[in-house]
């Protein structure tokens, strides 16, 4: 059968007895490196010389696009055929190199001059964990590898914002590893929110909002595996990630990470069977019941700061940031003051992505920024309209479903500058274009096959 030239590199040799198929190394073990670079170690770890632009995560970013850039210039290690998810990430950095020039022309101080450069390789980094995905995770199977590893990587985030929420003690403290790299700045450490002792934990993430929104991401692929993995045993253990992940969440005590995860149940809602939904939400009521008595009071103070409105002070101090925005807006509305040049400490601190977004690269920024996100839900959505296995269409939803997740939520935080959520939006955005890829060349290989 005719193999299509996108699914995967290979080359077919006959040794005289049995036809053996030799692949050529993909970016599969990259990826996965990123993943638990990104997770396991504490996010406010850098490597000095180079400040935020020095976390190991993103280092590799740097890596992996260096390393796509040379696999497309060797024709054995290619990946051939149609990738939407390239003219994505292209005209992304299109619109960022508008932003840069604009940057540029108006004349800037020195530290909004460090912001941009510092943000347009940050952006690069970003193009490298995507089009590594994109194009080097050549099979189905690999694409598993990788999605497992961030399953993991949030259960173990989730078990170090366990330990700091019940024995009030940060054992990322101790995780400075290798001995080279050091913390920029302290860690994030606890917040007291509520009264009643309690505190807001945020595990190795940088950011109690961006730990949750990691939460539920977490929670949505593991609840993949927990249906479709080929074993019963690995159906259970998938299915216990899923439960840790789902049980963190409140200890954040984050506005966004309920309602980021009750917009994940009500868009799988839509689309799981009838007895999926069943018991998921039966799972969740007992979870949630077994939380109420194991921390009286932890989901009342949640209740109380999603249905505090205008009164509590973080949403008020968001509303009043468009009125503060607003002048430096219409100043350069197209194009905005540059990438990266919004610094807090000489402006103001907007816990808004997408007005961030604004502000520095003006609606061709946004516009940008849209697309990438519109093009990676696209991509997953036509994967499950086409899709030829159940598996690989629910594999779709998740990556759709993930992808708005974190699209919304980045109403709510500077999303871009935390590096794990960074990290993690391009990789979900690039495992996008490999799953696109990968079905698409069974179906032209079926449609082939005599």
């Amino acid at each position: 059968m005719p193999t299509y030239l996108s699914t995967r590199r290979s080359v077919t040799v006959y040794d005289g007895i049995t036809p053996a198929v030799h692949h050529f190394p993909d970016a599969t073990a990259g990826l996965v490196i990123a993943v638990m670079l990104a997770y396991l170690l504490p996010s406010r770890l850098i490597f000095p010389p180079l400040s935020d632009l020095g976390k190991p995560g993103i280092m590799l970013g740097f890596g992996l696009l260096v390393w796509w850039g040379l696999s497309r210039l060797h024709p054995a290690l290619v990946t051939r055929g149609r990738q939407p998810m390239r003219w994505a990430i292209a005209i992304y950095l299109v619109t960022i190199g508008t932003s840069y020039i604009a940057a540029q022309s108006r004349g800037m101080p020195g530290l909004e001059s460090n912001g941009l450069h510092r943000a347009v390789l940050m952006a690069f980094a970003g193009a490298g964990v995507l089009l590594a995905a994109a194009d080097g995770v050549l099979t189905r199977k690999r694409i598993d590898h990788v999605l497992r590893w961030v399953s993991w990587g949030a259960t173990v985030m989730a078990l170090f914002a366990l330990s700091q929420f019940i024995l009030r003690i940060d054992l990322t403290n101790y995780l400075k590893l290798p001995p080279v790299l050091m913390f920029q700045r302290d860690l994030i450490g606890f917040d007291n929110r509520g009264g009643g002792g309690l505190v807001r934990v945020a595990g190795t993430a940088g950011h109690y909002i961006e730990f949750s929104v990691l939460m539920v991401i977490g929670l949505i692929v593991s609840i993949h595996y927990a249906r479709f993995s080929s074993s019963r045993r690995n159906r259970q253990i998938y299915g216990t990630l899923a439960i840790i992940q789902a049980g963190v969440i409140p200890i954040s005590l984050s506005r966004t990470g309920v309602l980021a995860l009750a917009a994940a149940i009500l868009l799988f809602v839509l689309i799981w069977p009838l007895r999926t939904t069943f018991n998921v939400l039966v799972i969740g009521f007992f979870l949630t019941a077994m939380i109420q008595v194991v921390r009286p009071g932890l989901l009342a103070t949640l209740r109380a700061l999603i249905f505090a409105g205008e009164n509590d002070p973080s949403v008020r101090g968001r509303l009043e940031d468009y009125e503060f925005v607003a002048p430096y807006i219409s100043e350069r509305l197209w194009f905005g003051r540059g990438l990266g040049t919004w610094l807090p400490e000489l402006y103001q601190l907007l816990d808004n992505q997408w007005l961030v977004t604004l502000v520095s690269t003006g609606v061709v920024g946004v516009a940008g920024l849209a697309l990438l996100f519109l093009l990676g839900v696209v991509v997953a959505g036509r994967v499950r309209r086409f899709a030829l296995r159940p598996r690989d269409r629910d594999l779709a939803a998740v990556l759709a479903v993930s992808l708005g997740v974190a699209a919304v939520t980045a109403f709510t935080f500077d999303a871009l500058y935390f590096s794990t959520y960074f990290l993690t939006v391009h990789l979900l955005l690039g495992l996008a274009g490999a799953l696109w890829r990968v079905t698409r060349a069974e179906r032209v290989n079926q449609s082939e096959a005599p």
